[in-house]
């Protein structure tokens, strides 16, 4: 996180307040819309979730899921300011938790396009430009630290 300049994370702590407030199913129902949008466009993450035990039991683990992964968004801009290595510690337990749980690496990507769908559905209008490459240098930076545990020894 701390290689993200400014005048990016201004852009991307906008966007997430517009798209926050826009609706108040947000809390309850952002992380789902992402979710959903993952297993569009990379199905085998599915299996993660568990929904080779069962739709039911797959669901369950998306809609927990789902709503951790906007709490996760709300933390870290909470949190933000000139001290980031507390926000660095806790993605460092997020990629922990990913590791123990099997998560791939290679699906960090992916939730990074589902990340952006469900701004887009909570703003009902695409992201400019600038908007979509500041999200981009946020989410990879994130998704940076998570993935180093992933594949620490």
């Amino acid at each position: 996180m701390k290689e993200v300049g400014y005048s990016t994370l201004s852009i991307v702590l906008e966007t997430w307040d517009k798209a926050r407030f826009a609706d108040k199913t947000f809390d309850e129902e952002f992380g789902m819309v992402a979710v959903k949008r993952l297993f569009v466009i990379q199905p085998r993450a599915k299996q993660i979730f568990g929904f080779d035990k069962g739709e039911e039991i797959g669901w369950q683990h998306a809609a927990i899921h789902g709503k951790a992964f906007a709490g996760l968004f709300d933390s870290i801009f909470q949190m933000l300011g000139p001290d980031l290595d507390f926000i660095e510690e806790i993605l460092e337990q997020v990629g922990k938790r990913h590791k123990s749980m099997g998560v791939n690496p290679s699906f960090f990507p992916f939730m990074g396009q589902s990340l952006i769908y469900a701004l887009e559905q909570y703003l009902k209008k695409e992201l400019t430009e600038e908007q979509r490459e500041a999200w981009e240098i946020v989410f990879e930076a994130i998704s940076d630290d998570i993935v180093k545990q992933i594949l620490a020894d």
